[in-house]
């Protein structure tokens, strides 16, 4: 409506498909300032935004080149004005960003304009090449594949040169942890989030590790309103909640702003208690999975029928209808990719099917056999997941496995904290874990990300030279027809082979959102990443 107080220049929920989901828009009078809140299970991130798996205080303190629209995919310039293709052989490209960006008025930066030399050494630094050293914890390195120098030809122009192609390189910078940050946030460090600098929407002044952080909005931001992604908050907070029963109270008693993962037997909780609560529901970003670490000394994994044997006995649809509802099936990568297997796809294949559950839970226990683990014998490991305690889906993954095999002892154990947990990952300092993780807007990204040998989140240490290949080739390609018959050639490949990464269900959006809370469905689709943090400066207050 044009008297609600909206950004008039964007286009409320745009793109979204009635079929996928549900989003609310709330028309209702805004209310200028007030708080927003958040909550998450820790504060103790990893807060380099190249290391960070996610949730870093840089998605909120620096801003992202481009953002792609929820449903569509389509690329947004965000810190940048234009970008464009300069030669026909796709090695050289040319950016421009907004004059006039302001850092924070604080030291070291003091306010001065962001330039092209803070972009082109970001862009050097996600490439590994300003520290080869420091990239081998890089978890998106890949995604700059090709990429040699970028370069400040004057304040706003950066110029990249390639060795090869990249035609995935604008998606790779709408990750939702692809933020560009002044060239002296390296000298300060990541380790106290009060004296970060940035170009961000959101200036942080409070830091309780373990309890809470507090944010103001930006008053020099160059984003106007009305074209949207300019806080109407005056003030963020994230507070920490380490349960989810502590979590819903704090929603129905009005304390936090939204209630992620709705789980069935809440829904009514909230409905009854929360009458005026908005809710929405669409395919996440993400997918949960089962990882096996092929890196062991004991070479546990490495045997092709074990982990034939752990994707046919899983029951998928078990392990995901009790989380709530809304979640499809994936396989390899995102199924929301053109290129990829959909979720109808995925619903018949052997281990995922579940009409074929008991056949393929038969098929399993020969293959274990055959492998000299008859009964799970010799089997034995420990099963990690992030955050404070150990989940509910560890626990179940944990209970359907020795449900099929009795013998096989799994211990069960959480990494003390979300940064601890970072480098336990980057170490490959584990032996099994069920978790989640995120896509970026891209098939080919989403495959060379987690599966190629130098793939920046291959934290499985898997390593096959055919399996490079065709990734290489899905690098390079052009269109989506020749990319989806690559993506889709490696997918039936390696399923067959026994995938040490094995995704378990893409999780939905399901939220509650208070009354008086407006700008979600700016933030709607799975490639708006509402579950980040980057979305928070789309929205705004209105009355109750």
């Amino acid at each position: 409506m044009a008297d609600s107080g909206a950004p008039k220049n964007v286009k409320r929920a745009e793109g979204f498909d009635p079929k996928m989901g549900d989003v609310a828009i709330n028309n209702k009078k805004k209310i200028e300032g007030g708080t927003v809140r958040r909550h998450s299970t820790d504060t103790s991130r990893e807060q380099d935004p190249d290391v960070s798996i996610a949730g870093s205080v840089m998605e909120m303190v620096n801003d992202r080149l481009a953002y792609a629209n929820g449903w569509t995919m389509k690329v947004t310039p965000d810190l940048l004005s234009s970008y464009e293709l300069t030669d026909k052989t796709g090695l050289e490209m040319v950016f421009k960003i907004r004059p006039g960006i302001k850092t924070y008025n604080r030291a070291p930066v003091n306010g001065r304009v962001f330039t092209a030399k803070d972009v082109a050494y970001s862009l050097m630094r996600k490439a590994g090449k300003v520290d080869a050293k420091a990239a081998a914890k890089y978890a998106r390195v890949t995604q700059f594949a090709g990429l040699e120098k970028a370069e400040a030809v004057d304040d706003v122009t950066i110029k990249l040169t390639f060795s090869k192609p990249n035609g995935s390189i604008m998606q790779a910078l709408t990750d939702p942890r692809a933020q560009m940050i002044p060239i002296e946030q390296d000298t300060i460090g990541y380790k106290d989030p009060t004296k970060f600098v940035g170009t961000g929407a959101w200036i942080q002044t409070e830091y309780l590790d373990g309890a809470r952080e507090v944010f103001k909005a930006n008053p020099d931001y160059y984003r106007k309103f009305d074209e949207g992604g300019r806080p109407g908050y005056d003030t963020m907070e994230r507070i920490t909640i380490s349960d989810r029963s502590s979590a819903l109270a704090a929603f129905i008693s009005g304390q936090i702003s939204e209630y992620g993962g709705v789980q069935p037997q809440e829904e009514p909780q909230i409905k009854a208690s929360s009458k005026d609560s908005q809710w929405f529901l669409w395919p996440g970003p993400t997918w949960d999975h089962i990882a096996m670490n092929l890196t062991l000394p004991n070479g546990m994994f490495k045997d092709d029928r074990v982990r034939q044997a752990i994707m046919l006995a899983v029951d998928y649809k078990a392990l995901a209808d009790p989380l709530g509802r809304g979640w499809i099936y994936s396989a390899i990568t995102h199924s929301q990719f053109p290129e990829s297997l959909s979720s109808e796809q995925v619903s018949k294949l052997p281990g995922y099917n579940p009409a074929t559950k008991a056949a393929d839970i038969a098929e399993a226990v020969k293959l274990m056999e055959a492998a000299g683990h008859k009964d799970g014998a010799g089997m034995k490991f420990k099963s990690i997941n992030s955050g404070p305690s150990v989940s509910d889906s560890n626990v179940r993954v944990k209970d359907m496995l020795n449900s099929v095999w009795k013998k096989m002892e799994i211990a069960l154990g959480p990494a003390p904290d979300y940064a601890s947990f970072t480098n336990v990952l980057n170490n490959k300092d584990y032996e099994f874990r069920v978790y989640n993780h995120t896509s970026v807007p891209d098939g080919a990204i989403d495959a060379v990300t987690y599966w190629h040998t130098k793939g920046g989140r291959n934290y499985q240490g898997y390593s096959q030279p055919w399996a490079d290949a065709i990734l290489d080739k899905l690098s390079l390609a052009q269109t989506t027809q020749e990319r989806k018959d690559l993506l889709q050639q490696f997918t039936t490949r390696i399923l067959k082979e026994g995938p040490p990464l094995i995704l378990t269900r893409t999780p939905p959006d399901n939220l509650a959102v208070r009354g008086n809370v407006a700008g979600y469905d700016l933030v709607s689709g799975p490639w708006a990443y509402r579950q980040y943090w980057v979305g928070l400066r789309w929205l705004w207050q209105t009355q109750a």
